[in-house]
């Protein structure tokens, strides 16, 4: 079952690589520990990707092949992981 919404973080994904890319560049990490919450979403991100690939599906994208639990923790661990990245190179 397709999830409306889905796409919406991927209009995000370019502005905050090229923020952090330029951060990184030059040496500023205003905020460390929000690397955390960045962490705790690819954990997330990781363990819904698990549950399909348990499932004999070695490659698949988004959530159409998880069930309604593991595809809002895979969105859930995509919103952290967007969120920790903003908020460790905030000024």
């Amino acid at each position: 079952m397709r999830h409306k919404g889905t796409g919406t973080y991927r209009f995000t994904i370019i502005p905050v690589g090229c923020a952090a890319i330029s951060n990184i560049i030059h040496g500023k990490v205003v905020h460390p520990i929000a690397f955390i919450v960045m962490i705790s979403g690819f954990v997330l991100f990781i363990v819904s990707k698990l549950s399909v690939v348990f499932k004999k599906k070695l490659i698949s994208f988004g959530t159409r092949k998880m069930s309604v639990r593991m595809a809002n923790l895979y969105r859930l661990g995509h919103w952290q992981m967007i969120f920790g990245l903003l908020a460790t190179f905030a000024p």
